[in-house]
């Protein structure tokens, strides 16, 4: 063949290809917007200006970069070097800030690889949270259609900080319930699920801006702020959260009496108090505005979709970790139903994230948290029970659908996936809510757990098989970590937990609960109400209960080991039977041990009121036990 021939030949392939990426470039130029791949000098607006540059200045060639970056940072992140895999993280995100993956992976690099380099829990919870805001308001921010990073924000939330996984748990909790507590203060302690949503519509409904308040009563209290020197932002708005905290902290008021935190603005507290019907359109329409300003522009979440979630699930308490959790899982589930690429995303990991994030919280959707000692307990919610059900439904209902729920390369999940999950929760749910007082609820749980066994063949089994008594008897001990077949250790472990959940939170239903179960053992165990009843083994009968009671409070009130302000508050809501019993054995030991730790003894722990005399309407007691508590305010 002549040059020129092959000459022509190659140009008439030329010409083809030519005409080829042609006729490709549309479809992959389509392809690249839909993955995202794009990003015009358009798309920099609103970006940090260093992103803006380097996004400007490489152009074409920011993809060779990231490449080599991504490499390098992999590499070191192998090899354990996680500071240096997290500074070649932040130049990737620089050059390429629609490249998800990465911000996932800087974010799991900061809240669990650096972290864990300091023993300092200050510090620790420093990175996690850097961790947190990283993906809330950069990554999800600068990649609003990509359902992973919400998905991967919620695992943080539900493992990292809702776990137990890290020695320092406590810390990262009592820190998040301090953050949100003074941005919105307790909507759902001591409200029904009704009313916790109402109170929380108030912010959704607030005005997007203070700009909207022209009326009156409104600008009175505008301009009351301007004039105690304050600006209506979110410094302020946390500045009166802590003022609500402390005036309602118990322990402040063991051990100093009613007082302020430090840097309050006294002058503008007393000036509303002063005005009574300003400081009712301060709480009512201010305050509102400026929690949805900061629930927006702080912390990049929708107030409308909080209370969806609300209204789906239940009362959550947006100071828990696991109410995020569950916020940041549906924004990943909604996102991936509108995605073009299901086929790529696991639908069914963050399904059971929801569904993990409603078991805790049916656990411990109770934060009960005090600002003077960043105390922090938990309790059981047991009405996160329906939640969870409803969410299951839904999953359900997803993997039924004709598009089905992804699991990735697992292909489409099926039902059977969610039913070990399921049998967990409903065995947690059966024994909590009949602890709680719901039997009804407990007997719902358990037949439902009954229909789960024997459509598995399980049915004969004896967890199964011997009745709602039968199941709590032999799963009671697993779920409160308890030995239920040493009769006075259970007691003694039921006494524990009535002043520990009940008493040191102020809460006597919950104390008269665990009360009552330990007597309902007693009794079967020991013939109570069958004074007359012969027992075989007559050295190993228990004293009466109301001894036994006592013995276990004596025991658990002597505990050096527990801190003196919980047992102070135990004692200040324990009821005056028990205090008057127990107190020529405790009252010297109390009184020497507040004394030795500079405190007011007669303030911790009062002496108790004498036999049918009365003191501040402090608590009684009630009950054929010699236990039972009816008052609803402690005695000191």
């Amino acid at each position: 063949m002549t040059d020129r021939a092959i000459e022509a030949v190659a140009a008439t392939v030329l010409v083809a290809c030519l005409v080829g990426a042609g006729a490709t470039t549309r479809s992959i130029a389509d392809q690249r917007q839909d993955l995202g791949l794009v990003l015009s000098m358009e798309g920099t607006e609103g970006m940090p200006p260093h992103v803006a540059l380097a996004t400007a200045a490489l152009g074409t060639f920011r993809g060779l970069a990231v490449d080599a970056l991504w490499v390098r940072a992999d590499a070191l992140q192998t090899k354990g070097e996680f500071f240096e895999a997290q500074t070649l993280s932040q130049w990737i995100t620089a050059l390429q800030p629609r490249f998800p993956k990465v911000w996932g992976f800087q974010a799991w690099n900061l809240a669990y690889n650096i972290s864990v380099c300091t023993k300092v829990a200050e510090e620790r919870w420093g990175w996690i949270n850097r961790g947190i805001n990283l993906l809330r308001s950069q990554g999800i921010a600068l990649n609003p259609q990509d359902p992973n990073l919400p998905m991967e924000l919620g695992w943080l939330f539900f493992h990292k900080v809702g776990g137990k996984t890290d020695r320092e748990h406590w810390y990262y909790k009592a820190r998040m319930a301090r953050e949100f507590r003074e941005v919105l203060g307790d909507m759902t302690g001591g409200r029904t699920t009704a009313e916790a949503i109402e109170r929380f519509r108030k912010v959704v409904d607030a005005p997007d801006s203070l700009d909207a308040f022209t009326d009156k009563p409104a600008r009175e209290v505008l301009d009351l702020i301007t004039e105690h020197g304050e600006k209506p932002d979110e410094k302020f708005l946390r500045m009166m959260g802590r003022v609500i905290l402390y005036t309602n902290s118990v322990d402040t008021n063991l051990l100093a009496g009613k007082s302020l935190p430090t840097g309050t603005n006294k002058p503008f507290v007393a000036a509303l108090l002063e005005r009574r019907d300003l400081a009712a359109v301060f709480f009512d329409r201010i305050v509102p505005c400026l929690q949805k300003r900061v629930l927006v522009d702080r912390y990049n979440m929708d107030p409308s979709f909080m209370l969806a979630q609300m209204e789906a699930f239940g009362p959550l308490d947006w100071a828990h970790p696991h109410a995020h959790g569950i916020y940041w899982s549906e924004k990943a589930i909604s996102l991936g139903q509108e995605s073009r690429r299901r086929e790529k995303l696991n639908e069914l990991t963050i399904v059971r994230t929801r569904l993990g994030n409603l078991q805790h919280l049916m656990r411990s959707g109770r934060i009960e948290f005090d600002p003077l000692t960043d105390r922090i307990d938990i309790l059981p919610d047991p009405r996160f029970i329906a939640g969870y059900e409803r969410g299951i439904q839904n999953a359900i209902s997803l993997i039924q659908s004709d598009e089905g729920l992804s699991a990735a390369e697992f292909g489409r999940a099926t039902v059977e996936d969610l039913l070990k999950g399921y049998e967990s929760f409903l065995q947690q749910a059966t024994v909590f809510s009949y602890l709680y007082g719901d039997e009804q609820e407990a007997a719902g749980c358990f037949g439902k757990l009954r229909q789960i066994a024997a459509d598995t063949g399980r049915g004969d089994q004896p967890l199964y098989s011997e009745g709602l008594e039968g199941f709590l008897a032999l799963r009671l001990g697993e779920v409160m970590e308890i030995d239920v077949s040493n009769t006075r250790q259970f007691i003694d472990a039921m006494v524990q937990r009535a002043m520990m959940d009940g008493l040191a939170k102020g809460r006597l239903d919950t104390f008269n609960r665990f009360i009552r179960l330990a007597f309902s053992v007693y009794d079967k165990r020991y013939g109570a109400t069958a004074p007359n009843a012969v027992h075989v083994n007559k050295e190993a009968k228990l004293p009466p209960f109301p001894e036994v009671v006592d013995a276990s409070f004596e025991s658990a009130m002597k505990q050096g080991s527990s801190p003196l302000l919980v047992r102070a508050r135990i004692w200040a809501w324990a009821p005056d039977e028990i205090k008057r019993r127990t107190w020529p054995r405790l009252g010297e030991l109390l009184a020497a041990q507040a004394k030795e730790a500079g405190l007011d003894a007669e303030r911790m722990f009062r002496s108790p009121v004498p036999a049918g005399g009365d003191r501040d309407g402090g608590a009684g007691a009630a009950g054929t036990t010699g236990a039972s508590a009816t008052a609803d305010r402690p005695a000191s």
